[in-house]
């Protein structure tokens, strides 16, 4: 049987092509430095939705052990959320990151989603 949902891996792997195909042509056409807040931004969803996977299986495991939510477990999402804005804050303001750029960076995530979703959706059911 062939899952309807496409795997975080799979969303990774076009997620970081997506980066670099959008960083290259932001290099060419716009600017070095909306190729980089490009990077940067890719970069950001990649290891935040590799953290949220990873808190997400300690929580839900932390849980099974203890028969119920754990502080430590449901006290990880917000402090990361928290640890991501404080990061992301300090790149914009020291470093001046290139905001489009950036932005680019963080919608190639969405964009890898739909394009996995649609891939899955689309494959032929073998039986």
């Amino acid at each position: 049987m062939i899952s309807a949902i496409p795997t975080l891996r799979s969303i990774q792997v076009t997620n970081v092509a997506l980066v670099a195909v959008s960083a290259g042509l932001l290099a060419g056409f716009v600017s070095s430095a909306a190729a980089i807040g490009c990077l940067v931004g890719g970069a950001v969803v990649v290891v935040n939705m590799f953290l949220l996977a990873a808190i997400g299986r300690f929580a839900l495991s932390s849980a099974e052990r203890s028969g119920g939510a754990t502080r430590l477990g449901a006290a990880a999402l917000p402090l990361k959320l928290l640890l991501f804005v404080g990061l992301i804050y300090v790149a914009f303001t020291r470093v001046h990151l290139d905001g489009l750029g950036f932005a680019l960076g963080v919608l190639t995530q969405v964009t890898a989603i739909i394009i996995q979703t649609g891939r899955v959706a689309l494959r032929k059911p073998s039986f």
